[in-house]
């Protein structure tokens, strides 16, 4: 299997690489200079050169180099009141094609820990044309996890969300589905400093949430999906998204309606279903490079496992999100509290077909009847040194079901079910090193180490104190419309 996702992995390095060749930058030709006159020459020769560039243009330049890497896909969309593609006209289309591939090697500690080869990766193509004097925009973006991953994704301790086998997937994060966009946006500013947008994708994010953790510019190059992910940015793969925004200078509101249900087990295909959950979010621009937000949903059935209605909230706030400076830092809470209070989980019966839901006698919310909700707390940032160096960190604070992380396997028909909660501490340090090899390929290699604090009682599961680490190759190309200073 282990060399069989390697093939894969050389597929899709070769797959996106017409991405980034598509991406390099085409150097246009210097101007051919006039020949001076006889005269002209030599009163040019006796004047003094001119100076090519200041100290403040250099410290600029120095700057812009070390600017973090993001791929949020509003900004690339225009989905703000001012439009990082303001002034350029578009009469034909404009192109833009963008990707990441890591190759890693990832081990994880202690007796639930796993070990394994895999490679993440995305690659988003992206085009906008004037029209009725707007902008619209399509966006695609692909995957190839589902075969450059194990089939129940990456090993991550005690990572939770989603299924495998009509089973919750435990201590890892799930591959992400072949689609991870397809929509369609038309934005229209109103003045120079608003505008209002309209999206539909039938698959996108609804305006819930912060920007997904492989967008942000504050998780830098952090190959792994936060733990409390599924709390508080798991709808930004979502089949079936309506959203509408307005916003004006600092602020923005946007509303959405979508399919409350997450991907299911089958990551290649294209999942259809009614628009039953919706959300609204409150966007800040501040100055000096601090931004937030503040976001609520309604969401049906988002877990298999855990039928009802899950009401999410989450607030964020960030710094240097945009990718304009050298360091992001971002501070992140999510809340999901279960609507049901006390209803019966779902256990799915072992035979293969049909699919049997029954309910199991004890109460078990998502995931603790005592209180009714679960919460998760992050904080992570990146800093780039140098042009080639950068550090990263991240640390989190969650909400866990003590039986899922002990059974690892949802209740069979029948069987009690506990309702303990128990909370998880992790710290990650990573460090990146970029090298320059080829010409509109980043490509670069970095390792990181992440701990863990967790109550004595569950050693024997995890054991006393282990150590998570990836060691790993990235290569990306191409960089967001209007981003010019992000590469």
């Amino acid at each position: 299997m282990a060399t069989r996702r390697i093939t894969s992995s050389l597929a899709a390095g070769l797959w996106f690489l017409g991405g980034a060749i598509l991406a390099a930058p085409q150097e246009p030709p210097p101007p051919a200079s006039p020949t001076p006159a006889a005269g002209a020459e030599q009163s040019a020769s006796s004047a003094p050169a001119p100076e090519t560039h200041s100290h403040g243009d250099a410290e600029a330049q120095d700057r812009s180099s070390r600017n973090l890497f993001q791929s949020d896909m509003t900004l690339m969309l225009g989905m703000t009141p001012r439009d990082p593609m303001g002034g350029m006209s578009m009469p034909g289309w404009h192109i833009m094609d963008m990707g990441v591939v890591k190759l890693i090697y990832n081990r994880q500690g202690g007796p639930s820990g796993k070990q394994d080869f895999e490679s993440l990766n995305w690659n988003m193509l992206h085009a906008e044309h004037d029209l009725w004097g707007g902008r619209f925009s399509l966006m695609l973006m692909n995957s190839l996890e589902p075969a450059t991953m194990p089939r129940r994704g990456s090993a991550e301790l005690f990572q939770e969300g989603e299924t495998l086998d009509r089973q919750p997937l435990v201590d890892t994060q799930h591959p992400h589905d072949f689609f991870m966009n397809l929509s369609a946006t038309y934005r229209h500013s109103l003045g120079d400093e608003g505008a209002y947008w309209v999206q539909y994708a039938p698959v996108g994010e609804p305006a819930l949430g912060p920007t997904a953790f492989m967008h942000r510019a504050s998780s830098g190059e952090n190959p792994t999906a936060p733990l409390g992910h599924h709390g508080q940015d798991s709808t930004h793969i979502t089949f079936g998204v309506a959203t509408v925004g307005v916003g004006w200078r600092w602020i923005s509101i946007e509303g959405s309606a979508f399919r409350g249900a997450e991907p299911d087990e089958n990551r290649w295909n294209f999942e259809s279903g009614k628009l039953d959950s919706a959300s609204g979010r409150i966007k800040l621009s501040l100055p000096h490079g601090w931004s937030g937000q503040v976001s609520f949903g309604s969401i049906r059935d988002p877990e298999l496992l855990f039928p009802g209605v899950i009401h999410r909230t989450t607030a964020s706030i960030h710094y240097g999100a945009e990718g304009d400076r050298p360091l992001a830092v971002s501070l992140i809470y999510g809340r999901d509290h279960d609507a049901g209070r006390g209803l019966p989980s779902i256990a799915i019966s072992t035979s293969p077909e049909p699919l049997s839901l029954s309910p199991v006698p004890l109460a078990l919310e998502h995931p603790n009847a005592p209180r009714g909700f679960t919460e998760y707390w992050l904080i992570e940032g990146a800093y780039q040194i140098t042009p080639n160096d950068q550090v990263y960190g991240r640390g989190e604070y969650v909400d866990r079901n003590l039986q899922l992380l002990v059974t690892k396997r949802n209740p069979l028909p029948g069987q009690p079910v506990g309702v303990s909660i128990v909370r998880i501490k992790a710290v990650t340090l990573g460090y990146f090193r970029d090298f320059d090899i080829v010409q509109g390929l980043k490509t670069g290699i970095g390792a990181d180490l992440t701990s863990y604090i967790y109550p004595d009682y569950m050693d024997f599961i995890y054991g006393g104190h282990p150590l998570s680490t990836h060691v790993f190759f990235r290569f990306r190309w191409g960089k967001p419309h209007g981003m010019d200073h992000m590469m």
